[in-house]
């Protein structure tokens, strides 16, 4: 009788051992990839936002260029296949420079709608390595044009007078966007498209 209490005994605590290893388990497995956050920062911009605050206003690596790089504030300026977004950067971080500008730029026509649905406006983009939502593409947002004559994805080549344009969300923030007052906008053929992807 007793060998029998000492085995029944032995079985239920192998029981409980055994159900809270499967507890442990399903907690283990259980979690959503939402929580799972892998840093792979595509550029140097990636790797600042990872370790500051969410924040508007450009960060250290929006204001840092190569020591060879030069954009003079020319009658027209314009924006080619090498360094696409080093040149936005710096048009936007020195604007006052460039308000007698002409910036020319090609790119893909796109429709900007921000989260909050309060700023909606047509833009000259093209993609670039991002690991943030609004940070996946670079180029300008346009004012003066008719919409109705373009197409999403149509490759435009677009020459207009920059300026930044200061907007306050649903929350009360204030985001400075990027524009271009068109003065001439042509849709180009597909045998004149150029680089959708670009990285400096």
């Amino acid at each position: 009788m007793l060998l029998l209490k000492r085995k029944i005994f032995i079985y239920m605590l192998f029981l409980v051992v055994m159900l809270s290893a499967c507890e442990k388990q399903v907690e283990t497995n259980d979690v959503s990839e939402s929580t799972i956050f892998f840093v792979e920062p595509a550029n140097q911009f990636a790797v600042d936002k990872e370790t500051e605050i969410e924040t508007i206003e450009p960060t250290k690596a929006h204001r840092e260029y190569p020591s060879d790089f030069k954009l003079s504030a020319d009658t027209e300026v314009v924006i080619g296949e090498r360094q696409f977004l080093t040149k936005i950067n710096y048009i936007y971080n020195n604007i006052e420079k460039f308000a007698n500008s002409s910036i020319i730029i090609e790119g893909m026509y796109g429709i900007y709608k921000s989260w909050d649905e309060t700023f909606e406006f047509p833009m000259v983009y093209r993609n670039g390595p991002a690991l943030f939502g609004d940070d996946q593409y670079g180029g300008f947002y346009l004012v003066n044009i008719n919409q109705g004559s373009y197409k999403l994805n149509d490759w435009i080549k677009v020459k207009g007078k920059p300026f930044i344009y200061e907007h306050t969300d649903s929350e009360g923030e204030i985001q400075k966007f990027l524009f271009l007052v068109v003065e001439n906008i042509d849709v180009l053929t597909l045998k004149d498209r150029k680089a959708e992807m670009v990285n400096d």
